[in-house]
């Protein structure tokens, strides 16, 4: 199992970057994808989350497939 404490949910609309922002909800599998669902506004959006795994290594929450931790996530979650 992941563990979900440093999650961040990446969210935009078409092939733009999209915006990042970390997940201050409850760290729970349900609570990330009730999240995303919000964020995907019906399909109008597009959203994933990634989860910390080690230095450079993420995991997409919803499909379990490795994503690269990037340093941006890391600055995200450490804004108040």
């Amino acid at each position: 199992m992941t563990d979900l404490t440093r999650v961040v949910i990446i969210s935009g609309e078409g092939t733009g970057p999209g915006a990042i922002e970390p997940h201050t909800g409850a760290p729970t599998l349900r609570a990330i994808r009730a999240r995303l669902t919000r964020e995907r506004c019906g399909g109008d959006r597009w959203a994933h989350a990634i989860a910390y795994v080690a230095e450079g290594e993420g995991v997409n929450v919803e499909t379990d497939s490795p994503r690269y931790w990037s340093p941006a996530y890391d600055r995200a979650l450490s804004k108040d």
